[in-house]
């Protein structure tokens, strides 16, 4: 039975696509959506070195901008009349991935592509399996 579902929100093409699916899927279920954002503290100190830019400074942008994502998944799940909470962690995706899952007892968990990609090839099959590893739970990929 599902009853949580934790959807892994990216700026990605495939977050947004994957919305309307997850949203469905919840409504049939009457189950609630748990939208997490992942503020990549690596990702923080690569654009740090780019940006010049201090690495708290980059950080508080990125938490700014994972924000406004969940919020756009918010309003897309509320207009289809899914059930939706949203958190935002910070640190490494595949360990706050891992502690989100346990923490919210999620029975499915629904990652972007782009989160698993981004990366070359074999990163992406390896974050991939890693959540296979460490989750309870079925993973999907969209």
């Amino acid at each position: 039975m599902l009853k949580r579902i934790l959807l892994v929100v990216t700026p990605s093409g495939e977050t947004l696509a994957g919305v309307r699916f997850v949203a469905e899927t919840a409504v049939a279920a009457d189950a609630q959506i748990v939208a997490l954002n992942i503020v990549d503290t690596s990702i923080a100190k690569h654009l740090k070195s780019i940006t010049g830019a201090g690495e708290s400074e980059t950080i508080v942008k990125l938490e700014q901008d994972g924000w406004r994502y969940l919020y756009d998944v918010e309003d897309a799940c509320k207009a289809l009349g899914a059930k939706i909470v949203l958190h935002q962690d910070e640190g490494f995706p595949e360990a706050r991935i891992s502690i989100a899952a346990k923490r919210f007892k999620a029975d499915l968990v629904v990652v972007p592509h782009s989160r698993a990609g981004g990366y070359t090839q074999s990163r992406s099959e390896r974050f991939i399996m890693t959540l296979i590893d460490r989750l309870e739970c079925p993973v999907l990929v969209i």
